[in-house]
């Protein structure tokens, strides 16, 4: 059978109306291997366009351009590579994923490995990552950024022995490498060895004194030590405020509208932790009782990745919602100061996720900091620190660079857990055992030496009872070695130690039930699970001291009514509690009514504690007012 030769001026033979040359003869054109090669032949031009166009900053376009080439060679290993790099940038970890699989499937490099395990980390898929960590120095056991990631990876899962190893060994490839320090000596510093913490941090900061990072590490383990505070914690804290202003410009004019009835007050806060995590535990009842035709809150959010039920439950409070995770410094301050801020709240201090840096632009008038840290942030662009008068009698107040701000009760507003991981009150277990069970449900980092040696002579002048500790730290089987052999070698049966593992916050407040009664650590005490203990009906022994840290428990005991639990030395502590583990009867008591007990204190009293909050506010503004005139 002939076939018909087709002009490129006929109709197509396909019917789609077209001329054959405009239809399917330019597609077989296009698909003929010679119009293949002469694509093929462009991919290096093309590459080299978009990975300029990436180093220049546009993502975007570079983006497009990767997929134009790979749109020519589905396999060209580089741009797999790069575009999934770009998606992990711009927080698309499942994009990320896809190409990076693709990527080490055609070239398996430990920089491939190492990023895709980033992109599985990103997605909570932590074994996957970890199995990419090792696949990477496998193929280059000389790859130092793998193992400080698979020290990441351990510490992130409470294995810190093991994440000492991999950041030493990191360390010992790269040994200049300031953030290989500073995270070996984060581990130090989460299980309590405050000493190496401190050296580490300092060695970190030496190398680069420019990373913000490295002062409030430092600054966050000196706070934890009585011969570091206040001195040479304020003296770090002004190296650190030399160090911002050495790289910022603060701005000298605002955008802010004026304050009227139909023009409220505009409130930034700051945080990494609008989540279920303790800064989240004390800010949503008082979000939910702000006047919201006087004030108009506005969330800047420096976490990404976390977001839950809390952050959904708070999120409607805001007026308005930014993710500033992805910006720098500059960039985020320069948000702040173009939504005309009015004043500008810092959750965090020197603690984790925190954005500190920003305010030294003062992209807001007023900056103050509030609820996330304990001791003054150091910076001079701080205005205020907020406390109250309990945490800050006079004699404290020298420990801040920042004016400090009393609130007439309670610096902190517990919001009452969520219906879905919340308990009922037990009653007191020591009426089924017949001894008293102690409980410390902190990390170790704040059981020091002092703390130790003073429940050893509580339990041994208490032969019979028990302590409950129960934290992350214990999964760590070395951690938790070491720390039994502290009770050991004093002759305490380790029968009467008992170990948990932390959990979900449902599975804390449902520990309370084994609990007759919680022993403090000192000199950092606990904030949340002191809280939270109330929450189950389980007071808390604390030790009050001459800081707003020290003060922390003494301030949440006497603000729920409980003055008779705080102590004012280690004598008078040991005394109080062989005193509360004779008295059975006023235990079961205070257990069945401590709830309510706290619902009615100025604790959970949120509408009342917004009104105070609100009127600090606006007695800020009008004096920033009077003092403009």
């Amino acid at each position: 059978m002939n076939h018909k030769t087709v002009s490129r001026n006929d109709p197509c033979p396909c019917g789609s109306g077209k001329k054959y040359k405009q239809c399917c003869q330019s597609r077989e054109s296009a698909n003929s291997p010679a119009a293949k090669a002469r694509l093929l032949e462009n991919v290096p031009e093309l590459f080299k366009k978009a990975y300029t166009t990436f180093t220049e900053g546009d993502a975007t376009k570079a983006e497009e351009l990767y997929l134009e080439i790979l749109a020519i060679n589905p396999k060209h290993i580089d741009s797999l590579h790069n575009i999934g790099v770009i998606a992990l940038s711009s927080h698309r970890p499942q994009m990320a994923i896809e190409y990076l699989r693709k990527a080490v499937k055609l070239n398996p490099s430990a920089i491939f490995f190492h990023h895709l395990a980033i992109a599985y980390s990103n997605v909570h898929q932590q074994d996957e990552a970890v199995a990419c960590l090792y696949k990477s120095i496998e193929l280059n056991p000389a790859y130092a950024e793998g193992y400080n990631d698979l020290g990441l990876a351990m510490r992130a899962t409470h294995r810190y022995n093991e994440a000492i190893e991999f950041f030493s060994k990191a360390i010992s490839i790269a040994p200049n490498n300031d953030t290989f320090i500073g995270n070996l000596a984060c581990c130090y510093n989460d299980i309590g060895d405050d000493k190496l913490a401190i050296e580490w941090f300092s060695k970190a900061i030496a190398i680069n004194p420019n990373l913000p990072t490295h002062h409030q590490n430092l600054l966050l383990a000196l706070s934890y030590s009585d011969a570091q505070f206040p001195i040479h914690y304020l003296k770090a804290a002004h190296d650190f405020d030399k160090a911002l202003q050495k790289q910022t410009t603060p701005y000298q004019n605002w955008l802010c509208s004026p304050v009227t009835c139909d023009s409220p007050l505009r409130i930034g806060l700051v945080s990494g932790d609008f989540y279920n995590h303790p800064v989240g535990h004390f800010l949503e009842s008082f979000l939910t009782h702000l006047n919201h035709n006087n004030i108009q809150a506005v969330a800047y959010t420096s976490n990404y990745f976390q977001h839950d039920d809390l952050t959904a439950r708070i999120k409607p409070h805001f007026h308005q919602w930014h993710d500033i995770s992805s910006l720098n410094n500059k960039q985020a301050a320069a948000k702040v100061h173009e939504d005309g801020i009015h004043i500008l709240i810092d959750l965090s201090g020197h603690s984790a996720n925190n954005r500190l840096a920003l305010f030294a632009y003062k992209p807001a008038p007023i900056q103050l900091s509030w609820l996330g840290f304990f001791a003054s942030t150091g910076l001079s662009c701080m205005d205020y620190f907020v406390s109250d008068t309990l945490s800050s009698p006079p004699e404290t107040l020298s420990h801040f660079t920042e004016k400090v701000w009393l609130l007439p009760e309670t610096r902190l507003c517990f919001s009452a857990p969520a219906a879905h991981v919340t308990q009922e009150v037990s009653p007191l277990p020591a009426l089924r055992n017949g001894y008293i069970t102690f409980g410390c449900f902190q990390v170790f980092s704040k059981i020091n030496d002092d703390v130790l040696s003073l429940w050893i002579k509580i339990l041994q002048h208490t032969p019979h009872s028990k302590i409950l500790f129960k934290n992350h730290q214990i999964k760590d089987e070395k951690v938790k070695l070491s720390f039994l052999r502290s009770f050991k070698k004093h002759n305490i049966s380790l029968e009467r130690i008992i170990l948990e593992e932390g959990g979900s916050r449902s599975n804390y407040l449902s520990a309370y039930a084994q609990v007759d009664f919680m022993l403090d650590t000192f000199p950092y005490p606990g904030g949340t699970t002191t809280c939270e203990a109330l929450w189950m009906g389980v007071p808390t022994l604390t030790l009050t001291g001459n800081t707003l840290l020290k003060k922390q428990g003494q301030s949440i005991l006497t603000t729920t009514g409980l003055e008779n639990w705080v102590a004012d030395s280690e004598d008078q502590y040991l005394e109080k509690a062989i005193s509360m583990t004779n008295d059975i009867s006023y235990l079961a008591s205070l257990r069945h009514r401590l709830r309510a007990q706290t619902q009615n204190s100025p604790l959970m009293n949120a509408p009342r504690f917004a009104h105070h909050f609100e009127n600090m506010l606006y007695e800020m503004w009008r004096q920033y007012i009077d003092i403009a005139k």
